[in-house]
């Protein structure tokens, strides 16, 4: 199920126009180079409660080590405001790098920097929407660009969970 619409409270002023979005769970992105993002297209339990949730369950694992890296991601939920747009990354960056839209997409399942705040959200009724477009030259420098553009448009900020 594609979804091109927008979140209500779009305030990146069409800066994802040419994405392709589609509910997060469902995503099929292409085997492709290119720039993805994850945004909110409706808000469930309260970004606090699910990081206190979250914190005390890391917690609960008693391994130190493994409660301060989980910590670390989910003080990104704190982050989140009113823009939908969390997240901005890309795929296939490097030369010769084999890593496309597809493999990041599964990475979040795996071993990808925000996918503890992400399970979260979506854990606590949270809808998200993964959005991508294909960019075979020079991804990185479009993602740099649209970070760069989102700062203008933010005071400054990058996404919540983005940390460079």
């Amino acid at each position: 199920m594609r979804e091109n619409s927008s979140p209500a409270r779009d305030c990146c002023n069409g800066l994802f126009d040419a994405f392709e979005f589609t509910r997060f769970q469902d995503a099929e992105p292409p085997k492709r180079k290119g720039v993805y993002v994850i945004r909110v297209h409706q808000h469930g339990t309260p970004a606090e409660e699910v990081r206190e949730k979250a914190v005390g369950l890391a917690g609960s694992i008693g391994w130190d080590m493994a409660d301060r890296f989980l910590c670390s991601r989910f003080d990104r939920l704190l982050k989140i405001g009113d823009c939908p747009t969390i997240y901005i990354g890309s795929a296939g960056t490097y030369a010769g790098s084999k890593n496309t839209l597809h493999g990041r997409y599964r990475e979040l399942a795996t071993r990808h920097t925000a996918k503890y705040p992400v399970w979260a959200l979506l854990s606590s009724g949270w809808e998200l929407q993964y959005g991508w477009m294909v960019v075979d030259e020079h991804p990185g420098a479009v993602e740099e660009a649209l970070k760069e553009r989102y700062q203008e448009m933010h005071g400054g900020k990058l996404p919540a969970l983005v940390i460079r």
